[in-house]
Parts: C-alpha cells; sequence; structure tokens
C-alpha cells in the first residue's frame, strides 16, 4: 500500500554543492528557491508561494542544453543496438533545442507558464527577452564539440566496450546518505564496474570547469562506498569535459573523506544561521535574506520579478 502524501510546513532539511552554490551567489536567491516556493504548487499556498514555485522552473538555454545533452547521454549509455550515427545525434540535440525553444516562445506568447508551469520554459522568453544571437552560435559550436567529446570519451568507450556491469545510468531518483544527520543528495550520470572491478563514477560535464566540479565527486564517493559497500581504494571518481575532449581522474584516500565531510559540517553551520528552528527547518524571516547587489547577477536571476516588486513597493 502506497504511503499517504503528507504536506509539509518546511521543506526537509539537505545539503549539496548547488545548494551552497546559491547561498554564494545570492541569499535572496536562496529564500526563494528552497524556502519561499515550498508548496508552491497548492491551491491554497499564498501568491508569492505560487509565483516563487513558477520562478524557481524556469531554465534558460545553457541549462536547456546540459539536460538535453545528459537525455542523450543517458539513453546511449542504456542502448544496446545500432553502431552511433553522430550525424543523427547532432541533428536529434538540434531538433530538441528548437522544440524547447519553441515551446517557450509559444508559452510566452499564451500566458501558460503564468496559469501553471508545465514543461520548459525558457527564462529569456519568459522576460519578454529574445535569445542572443552570440549564444545561439556558442550552443551550436557546443553541440559539435560535446558530440565529438562524447563518441571519443574513455568512460563511453569503455561503458561501450569493457564494463562488466552498468549499476547506475542518471536514476533520477534522487538517492542520498546521511552526514551528520542531514540528507546528502547524490544523482550520479553513470556509475559502472570496469573490467578491474573499480566502481567507475562518471561525471559528464558540458560546460568550463569548476572549482567545485572534484568536491561533487567527492561527495558521490561517499555515497557509492556506503551504498554499495566498497572501500575507496576501489572506487575511481572522472570528470569528462566533452566541450574540449578532455578527461579527469581521481583515485579518492582517506584524508578526502574527512575534507568532503569537514565541508559539509561547515556549510551545516552556514544553513542553520539562516533557521529560526532549525529542528523543523524553518526558516528566519525572508528580509533575513539579504538581496543581492550585483546589477549583472540580478538581470541574470530567474526570481527578478519578485525582487523589482519588492523594490517598486
Amino acid at each position: 500500500m502506497a504511503s499517504e502524501y503528507r504536506i509539509m510546513d518546511y521543506p526537509e532539511k539537505s545539503w549539496s554543492i548547488s545548494k551552497m552554490k546559491v547561498i554564494d551567489n545570492c541569499f535572496r536567491e536562496y529564500y526563494y528557491t528552497y524556502y519561499g516556493s515550498h508548496n508552491g504548487w497548492l491551491y491554497q499556498s499564498t501568491d508569492e508561494q505560487k509565483i516563487s514555485w513558477r520562478l524557481k522552473k524556469l531554465t534558460n538555454i545553457w541549462i536547456m542544453f546540459g539536460d538535453k545533452l545528459h537525455e542523450l547521454i543517458k539513453s546511449l549509455v542504456k542502448d544496446d543496438g545500432s553502431e552511433i550515427n553522430v550525424g543523427e545525434i547532432k541533428e536529434h540535440m538540434r531538433v530538441k533545442l528548437n522544440l524547447g525553444v519553441k515551446e517557450s516562445l509559444q508559452k510566452y506568447r499564451n500566458g501558460d507558464w503564468d496559469e501553471y508551469p508545465k514543461g520548459e520554459m525558457l527564462q529569456e522568453y519568459y522576460y519578454g527577452e529574445k535569445l542572443k544571437e552570440k549564444d545561439v552560435e556558442e550552443i551550436k559550436k557546443r553541440i559539435e564539440s560535446c558530440t565529438k567529446g562524447l563518441i571519443v570519451s574513455k568512460s563511453y568507450n569503455e561503458i561501450k566496450n569493457t564494463a562488466k556491469e552498468i549499476l547506475e545510468v542518471d536514476e533520477e531518483k534522487f538517492d542520498f546518505i546521511f552526514v551528520s544527520g542531514i540528507k546528502v543528495y547524490a544523482l550520479i550520470d553513470v556509475l559502472y564496474i570496469d573490467e578491474k572491478g573499480n566502481y567507475v563514477i562518471v561525471d559528464w560535464k558540458t560546460g568550463q570547469f569548476s572549482e567545485h566540479d572534484k568536491e561533487q565527486l567527492m561527495v558521490y564517493v561517499l555515497y557509492v562506498m556506503e551504498r554499495y559497500k566498497v572501500p575507496i581504494d576501489k572506487v575511481i571518481g572522472r570528470l569528462e569535459y566533452l566541450l574540449i575532449g578532455e578527461n579527469y581522474e581521481y583515485k579518492f584516500n582517506l584524508d578526502d573523506i574527512i575534507e568532503i565531510n569537514n565541508r559539509i559540517n561547515m556549510d551545516l553551520n552556514v544553513i542553520n544561521a539562516f533557521l529560526e528552528d532549525k529542528d523543523k527547518n524553518k526558516p528566519r524571516h525572508k528580509e533575513h535574506f539579504l538581496m543581492c547587489d550585483n546589477i549583472s547577477k540580478c538581470r541574470k536571476c530567474k526570481f527578478r520579478k519578485l525582487c523589482l516588486n519588492e523594490e517598486e513597493i
């Protein structure tokens, strides 16, 4: 028998690299993303909760590109069929992105997104803007580069030719482990056992290098060690930068595990500083989440509609 759905007054407390990135970027964005939008899908919620939830679901052309490519890689990894036709893969990406852009434009014209946020909606169109020509050209180049990068990548070729078993492929179930009593989510792109019996974690990157990439791998290592009960010396982390056709492979040690655990514990102090009730994960008043004063960041923020309204008031 399925468990009964229960409406929670506040979201469940958790930690992730992405959450900490939002905190670093803007405290008010953090509020809207993780607290202000909570329960925004419910009829009885406030207008601000509903608007926050809708805005949270907006995407942009760069994220849409990454999502479409990850979806494609997932299907290719799972497919045991015929040889890959690179031209067909590129065309598939172009078609999927064009459909996403057209869908967004139609929703902007009809105002559908403000009724109910179903499917995809580009932030650029939602705010009445156009895609910049230079961004469109860059996306076209990335389709070419990332497709080639995938086909020649070490991970893709191992998965197709020598892997003993594929354990996870972007499962979308947001599995987690507990660290210091807080949920730490892990959504691994691909996890497989290679011919030497190593557990290989693959993180496909469709953009530029980030200083947080290695930290994310360390979180995945924690998850794999606990979930599959394997020692750290049997786990390999690999970052595949498809845009430049390079990969970086890491073997971690116990010092690395101590480091990421310390990082999570320190971040937990930051998360708790924004809470009125730590046990309930009840946030302090919105005004404690200061707005960003960087105009260039604000222009790129999906929640700027709410912040602009506040300034006008």
